[in-house]
């Protein structure tokens, strides 16, 4: 027992230092980079049937308050996610799922705040809280021709 004790005492020092960070080593910091970013946001709709009559309801507000966003530069794509092709591209033709756009913000919150008093979300037509954002790298864009 006198051995161990002795043994411990003698490679403590020497075991400590070897798991001690040297004070000239910087780590990464682990904050959030905070710049203007591209985020791509997926915002499923509420289930039920009449999820898409508030939604075909409230359309045009939903437009109209997403005028200053796309004239400021801070969305780049936006769109109705569907469960089918539709016949044609009336909205009273479409199986809604969703929602999908690309927002400019700082950070996964600052577009999530974006979005919190869109009429979609004040509606009950978007299930905020399943909401799902991530920074996106796009590597190329080209229109639907």
């Amino acid at each position: 027992m006198a051995s161990r004790i002795a043994t411990r005492r003698f490679l403590s020092p020497f075991s400590r230092a070897q798991f001690q960070r040297p004070s000239f080593i910087r780590t990464m910091a682990t904050s959030e980079v905070r710049r203007p970013y591209e985020f791509l946001v997926i915002l499923p709709d509420k289930p039920g049937p009449e999820v898409r009559k508030r939604r075909l309801e409230v359309r045009a507000q939903h437009f109209k308050d997403m005028t200053p966003t796309l004239d400021g530069g801070k969305l780049k794509m936006g769109g109705a996610i569907l469960h089918d092709v539709p016949v044609n591209d009336e909205g009273e033709n479409m199986d809604f799922a969703g929602s999908v756009m690309i927002l400019v913000a700082e950070s996964a919150e600052d577009a999530k705040n974006m979005l919190k008093d869109d009429i979609y979300v004040k509606a009950g037509v978007w299930d905020f809280e399943k909401t799902q954002i991530y920074p996106l790298k796009c590597g190329f864009r080209f229109p639907l021709e």
